[in-house]
């Protein structure tokens, strides 16, 4: 009965672990503050949260391309409840 249970518990832990493949949509928001001047920007992004890193990774590379020092903006993000139509 004890190896059911840890047989079951193993497959159950398996198949949660695969949840984080899922496609989410996710609102990342860019703020930049120079000379006391703010300025945010909303991006959508549709994927898995391995996807959303390579987009923020992609934003802080523009950022450093156009001379922006990281200290001076900063990159939140948060998932969205919209569907893969909805999210750009």
């Amino acid at each position: 009965m004890k190896k059911i249970v840890i047989a079951c518990a193993v497959i159950l832990a398996g198949v949660l672990s695969s949840c984080g493949d899922t496609n989410y949509c996710y609102k990342v928001t860019t703020t930049v503050n120079i000379e006391g001047f703010t300025m945010s920007q909303d991006h959508y992004v549709w994927g898995t949260s391995n996807e959303l890193d390579a987009a923020i990774a992609e934003l802080e590379a523009e950022m450093a391309e156009e001379g922006i020092s990281k200290d001076l903006y900063s990159v939140e993000y948060k998932r969205a409840n919209k569907s893969e139509a909805d999210c750009y």
